[in-house]
């Protein structure tokens, strides 16, 4: 979760807990004092208080209490300990790392790579050079992003409709942030052939079989995710 979204997050708990009875309120207060106490991350407080806060609110409406529904301070704080940690979001950077790796191992495998060698009479100047291959794979990752981030993050289960584009608009974003992705690729087929040279096609599939391999290592020890194929 990016620290913008925890802050929402906690914005949104805070809010609900001003709707609670007293009791409720002092129920609260002491579920969050035991999951400090057993050093939950504030991120997991969160997202843990964001599950039960709506609930809450909305049972005290016909005369339920945070007991009734929930047990005992000391038995949802082993509940919450005991659940399965949540999916992490990736973060902007994780997620612009991995769909520019992504877009970098298309690029220099297919588009660079096994192509001009299945058509050999591709001229030399039609191809891409790696620095053109590189300003693709980095504005497309974060092109990837920025698409995620105000259209399909929205696919999410249990998130926030509020600010939700509607169909014709969402649309017109993704239309706009790919056509700027496009144009910025283009403009780097101008850059001077002397820094950034045409290479062999092997060699742009060894580079971006590396590259797979890298995004490869960065999932599985850090369990980064990109956006692309994620909806």
């Amino acid at each position: 979760m990016e620290e913008l979204e925890l802050r929402e997050t906690v914005a949104k708990n805070r809010e609900l807990e001003g709707q609670l009875t007293k009791r409720n309120e002092q129920y609260i207060f002491d579920l969050k004092k035991s999951l400090a106490a057993a050093n939950l991350s504030e991120e997991l407080q969160a997202i843990a208080l964001s599950g039960i806060l709506p609930e809450l609110v909305e049972g005290q409406k016909t005369g339920k209490t945070a007991r009734q529904l929930f047990g005992t301070v000391g038995e949802r704080t082993e509940a919450i300990l005991a659940a399965p940690a949540p999916d992490r979001e990736g973060t902007k950077y994780e997620m612009w790392l991995d769909n520019s790796l992504l877009i970098f191992v298309f690029m220099t495998v297919f588009m660079t790579g096994v192509m001009p060698l299945l058509t050999k009479n591709v001229a030399t100047s039609q191809q891409q050079g790696l620095i053109s291959i590189l300003i693709g794979s980095i504005s497309g990752g974060y092109a990837f992003y920025l698409i995620h981030k105000k259209i399909y993050i929205y696919d999410r289960p249990g998130a926030d409709q509020t600010g939700r584009p509607g169909g014709f608009k969402s649309i017109l974003i993704m239309i706009g942030i790919m056509l700027v992705w496009i144009f910025v690729f283009m403009l780097s087929a101008f850059i001077p052939a002397v820094v950034n040279p045409v290479l062999d096609p092997t060699i742009n599939i060894i580079l971006g079989a590396a590259a797979f391999g890298l995004r490869y290592y960065l999932k599985k020890k850090y369990n980064i995710r990109g956006s692309i194929l994620q909806r």
